[in-house]
C-alpha cells in the first residue's frame, strides 16, 4: 500500500512544499545557495575595497618614521622572536624586511595568509619545513620561497638548530603593528581569545587565519572584538 502510494503520487507534505515554493514562502535549495554565494561575494568585495583604502593610508603613513630599526620582539614562552630590520621603499614599492627565529621544535602558529602582500622568505640558518596551500617544502640555508597574496602558509623548525628566516613583505601595510599586538596578546604562552580576535579583526587587511572561510570568520572576529572591548581586553584600545 505505502509503496504504491509513493509511486502513484507525492505525499501531502510534498504538495505543501511545492505550493509554498510557488507562493514564494520558501526558497528552493539552489536559490538559497545562490543568495548565500552572492552575499559572500558582496562581503568579500566590500572587504577588498576597505583593505585597499587601509593599505593606501598605512603604506603612505609617516608614523613608521618614528620607529627605529632594527628592533626585536620575543615570545618568552617559546623563545620565538622577530627582528624588524628595516622598512623602506625601492623600485618595487614599500617593503618590510625582518628576520624570524624559531627554536627547534617550534612553529609559527596556525596557518595564516596575507590578503594583499607577497612574502619572500629565505632561510639563513637551520632547516625550515614550510607548508603552502597544503604542500610541504623543506628549505635549507640559501634556499628561498615566494608566497603570493592570499596563500595559506605556516613554518616549522624541523632541525636541531635555531631556524632563522629572512622575510621581505610587499606591501607591508600594518603587519608590524599586527604582529606586535599578537605577541602581546599571547605573552606567557596563554593567548587571550578576545585579545587575539580584536587584533585579527582590526588588522584583517594584513593577516588572517587560514582554514575558516572569511565570510564566516569576519563576523565571528567582529563579535569577539566587541566583547574584548567591553571586558577591557582589547590591546588596541
Amino acid at each position: 500500500m505505502d509503496r504504491r502510494a509513493d509511486q502513484d503520487g507525492p505525499e501531502p507534505g510534498e504538495l505543501d512544499g511545492a505550493r509554498a515554493q510557488r507562493e514564494g514562502n520558501v526558497l528552493p535549495a539552489d536559490r538559497t545557495y545562490g543568495v548565500v554565494s552572492t552575499a559572500g561575494a558582496l562581503l568579500d568585495r566590500m572587504d577588498r575595497l576597505s583593505d585597499e583604502y587601509q593599505s593606501t593610508v598605512s603604506d603612505d603613513s609617516t608614523d613608521n618614521d618614528l620607529v627605529r630599526y632594527p628592533n626585536t620582539i620575543e615570545d618568552p614562552s617559546t623563545g620565538a622572536r622577530i627582528t624588524f630590520l628595516e622598512r623602506g621603499t625601492d623600485e618595487q614599492g614599500v617593503y618590510l624586511l625582518m628576520d624570524g627565529a624559531l627554536p627547534p621544535g617550534t612553529d609559527s602558529g596556525p596557518a595564516r595568509l596575507h590578503p594583499r602582500a607577497e612574502t619572500r622568505s629565505e632561510v639563513t640558518a637551520g632547516r625550515a619545513d614550510v607548508t603552502v596551500r597544503g604542500e610541504s617544502h623543506t628549505l635549507l640555508p640559501g634556499e628561498s620561497l615566494t608566497i603570493a597574496p592570499g596563500e595559506a602558509h605556516s613554518i616549522r623548525n624541523g632541525g636541531t638548530d635555531t631556524l632563522v628566516v629572512r622575510t621581505t613583505l610587499r606591501p607591508p601595510g600594518e603587519f608590524e603593528a599586527a604582529i606586535r599586538a599578537l605577541y602581546e596578546a599571547g605573552a606567557g604562552g596563554r593567548p587571550g581569545l578576545f585579545a587575539v580576535a580584536a587584533v585579527l579583526s582590526h588588522h584583517r587587511a594584513d593577516v588572517r587565519l587560514a582554514g575558516i572561510p572569511w565570510w564566516l570568520q569576519r563576523p565571528l572576529l567582529s563579535a569577539l572584538a566587541g566583547i574584548a572591548t567591553v571586558l577591557g581586553r582589547n590591546p588596541l584600545t
